[in-house]
């Protein structure tokens, strides 16, 4: 499980996904070669090759002609999933409505947007109109039996790095409940139908579903409920792709999603390689301290990271522009971060939808402890900020973790809210050792008493939190940056 979390860890999730998804190809291509599948290996390899080189060059040209950012994986995982739900079809029969349904759903992320976001999954929408239009709509040959295993672990993997277990488990309770009350037996229809694949894959898109996890339960809710509705009562067909569109609209109407083009103004250097960049609002929207933004930044040569990042606003929304802040070593650096250490004024970068229940509890007297590790002080950045301009005292003690004094970044800011009740205690873990129960205990006297918000690499946040639940405290909130992979452990 240790080795599955460290892989997780090092991969972004748009690429995880696609090696999911290429991965269910290639064992539906061997179980059709072994006659364990009832399909023609032959289609589907063609199908899958053509639908991703005519989606990547279709998503190219609506690029050049919107002057949009490209994202080459995400036409390539639209195209892997066309693949999975469609045919497999005779290719040299139906090349030219294979080529319809690519046009249809790399179109729709182009022009069926809403404040420069697409609001319909890609995938679903193409497959209706396909249906509506009298060609051929989704077979889901992607639910057939022998692909279950496959799907079940490879839906898992997904999940564990989108963390969306709770969208997905209320969906399944809600749906599958409702099946067993109309007397459908829930166990077959789980084995014999496409429905983890729906789940996993489709129903979790990031950019057609909600982040919060009230938000996700609601959609999840809607959903299934649409499913059913459509399945035992409206006597429709295309009832998954339906209910998934229908989805959509809703996740918009309480989300109301947005892409906007961030200018940069300046950039900073706030510790050893570590520094902050501050962009100019191309349109007005809202935050709330502690939120992060979905980040595309395009490069010629990407690596395997991508071209996609989450970080956190580090400024506040007292402030008139956006700053985010990350580290940047001089070796083995992302191709997203050398990018972005090379901007200069003026450069732009694309950034969507502020989101995340990371945020300040709304009663006041709460007492809090913020625990950070390295650049996990950017949200807790932006809280400090946000309590100095707003005056606002709160009784929180900050535990801020670093290698070296080299390391810490905006001390100068931490060192300002002392005037709003912050207490900040700085670990240089070279010299003291890493952060634990002990020197919690030594230095918040009050600590069972305390909420703890604990932000930093993924590993460091999962033994901060197993940590505090032994040490039963009072509440855990917790953020990570899936992009870090530093290890916390005791000496």
């Amino acid at each position: 499980m240790t080795y599955i979390s460290s892989l997780l860890n090092r991969i972004t999730m748009y690429r995880l996904a696609l090696l999911v998804l290429l991965g269910y190809i290639i064992i539906a291509v061997i179980e059709s070669f072994f006659g364990i599948l009832p399909f023609n290996p032959l289609d589907i390899a063609l199908q899958v090759l053509y639908l991703v080189i005519v989606s990547a060059l279709l998503n190219r040209m609506f690029s050049k002609i919107f002057n949009a950012v490209i994202n080459k994986e995400s036409a390539t995982i639209t195209a892997l999933i066309l693949s999975l739900i469609v045919g497999p079809v005779d290719f040299s029969r139906h090349i030219v409505l294979l080529t319809l349904l690519a046009l249809l759903a790399t179109a729709s992320k182009y022009i069926l947007a809403i404040k420069k976001r697409h609001v319909f999954n890609p995938a679903a929408l193409a497959v209706t109109l396909a249906a509506i239009l009298g060609w051929f709509g989704a077979s889901w040959w992607v639910g057939n039996l022998p692909l279950i295993f496959f799907t079940t672990l490879g839906g898992f993997l997904i999940l564990a790095k989108v963390k969306r277990f709770t969208l997905v488990a209320t969906f399944l309770v809600v749906y599958l409940i409702a099946l067993a009350f109309s007397g459908l037996d829930v166990v077959s229809l789980l084995i014999y139908s496409p429905i983890v694949f729906f789940a996993t894959v489709m129903l979790i898109e990031p950019l057609t579903s909600p982040v919060e996890t009230n938000k996700q339960m609601a959609y999840a809710v809607f959903v299934a409920i649409a499913l059913i509705s459509f399945q035992q009562y409206l006597g429709v067909g295309y009832t998954l792709e339906l209910a998934l569109l229908a989805g959509n609209v809703f996740f918009y109407m309480i989300s109301s999603p947005f892409r906007t083009t961030l200018t940069l103004k300046a950039k900073k250097k706030l510790a050893e390689s570590t520094f902050a960049f501050y962009f100019e609002k191309d349109i007005h929207f809202d935050f709330k301290p502690g939120q992060f933004m979905h980040w595309t930044l395009p490069q010629r040569n990407s690596d395997a990271k991508g071209v996609r990042r989450y970080f956190t606003i580090a400024s506040s929304p007292t402030e008139e522009y956006i700053m985010i802040a990350t580290k940047i070593p001089e070796k083995d650096t992302s191709s997203f971060k050398k990018t972005l250490e090379n901007f200069n004024n003026g450069d732009k970068i694309v950034a969507m939808d502020a989101a995340g229940e990371f945020l300040l509890p709304n009663d006041k007297s709460i007492p809090l402890t913020f625990v950070a590790g390295g650049i996990g002080i950017t949200p807790f950045a932006s809280m400090a900020k946000y309590l100095l301009d707003k005056k606002e005292s709160r009784d929180i003690h900050v535990l801020y973790s670093n290698s070296r004094q080299e390391d810490i970044a905006f001390k100068d800011l931490f060192d300002e809210a002392e005037k709003v009740g912050i207490k900040t205690d700085y670990i240089i873990t070279e010299k003291e050792g890493y952060l634990d129960e002990k020197k919690i205990k030594e230095r918040v006297q009050d600590w069972e008493k305390r909420i703890y918000y604990i932000s930093g690499p993924q590993p460091m946040v999962e033994i901060f939190k197993k940590m505090l639940l032994k040490m039963k405290v009072r509440g855990i909130k917790t953020d990570f940056f899936p992009g870090y992979t530093e290890t916390h452990q005791k000496k």
